[in-house]
């Protein structure tokens, strides 16, 4: 009995942070704290995060382009970079210099030369029609709300015509959004829905940029 009354106090807890933080970011932007970057790094939490499942979603390819908006210390974007060599260049920025730092050191670690981290957030002026494919992972929805679609628009203009831009999200992160939140961001942002790949709590949902400008 004691026992089950711990593991519902802490599921409380949980279902409670989970809320508040869901609450708060709303409001601002609150992105994954630097030092809980520990949590996705790893096989375990690369397992847990369906890290391979969700490149096989984005389908890059060698040769490609790409950015990440909100990299973290890269649990995607190190394998990511590996799938796009010989001849392709990652690239991720986020708002959290910490992140970076851990981004480029592991890529360091891991012989991945590939790779380039910039300190920004995803609305800052970058050179347009650059990149293949824009990701954002369980990512959309730190950003506050008042600022998703100028995010999305700073997106397509990066990338080239016929790019794609990929979301992913995933239940019970705190800053998750359903398919439909998705789909109409993305088309307020002029971008073409392609597809959308896996269940309702973990989706993957590709778009493209028209060939011609709005």
């Amino acid at each position: 009995m004691r026992l089950a009354l711990i593991v519902v106090g802490v599921l409380t807890l949980i279902v409670a942070a989970n809320i508040a933080w869901r609450w708060t970011s709303r409001r601002r932007s609150l992105p994954c704290p630097s030092w809980l970057s520990w949590g996705v790094e790893g096989p375990f939490f690369s397992w847990l995060l369906r890290t391979e499942t969700t490149l096989d979603r984005i389908h890059l390819h060698p040769g490609q382009r790409i950015l990440e908006i909100g990299p973290g210390p890269g649990r995607l974007l190190l394998p990511a970079a590996r799938r796009i060599s010989p001849g392709g260049e990652a690239v991720g920025i986020d708002i959290q210099a910490p992140m970076i730092a851990s981004l480029k050191a592991r890529a360091s670690n891991a012989g991945i030369d590939n790779l380039m981290g910039i300190v920004g957030d995803a609305a800052e002026a970058m050179a347009p029609g650059e990149y293949d494919v824009v990701l954002m992972a369980l990512t959309l929805g730190e950003i506050p709300a008042a600022r998703q679609l100028e995010a999305l628009e700073h997106a397509f203009g990066v990338l080239k015509p016929g790019g794609r831009l990929s979301i992913t999200e995933m239940f019970p992160d705190p800053h998750f959004l359903s398919q439909k939140a998705v789909k109409r961001l993305a088309a307020a942002a002029g971008f073409q829905h392609q597809e959308t790949l896996g269940s309702r709590w973990f989706h993957t949902s590709n778009f493209l940029r028209p060939e011609r400008q709005r």
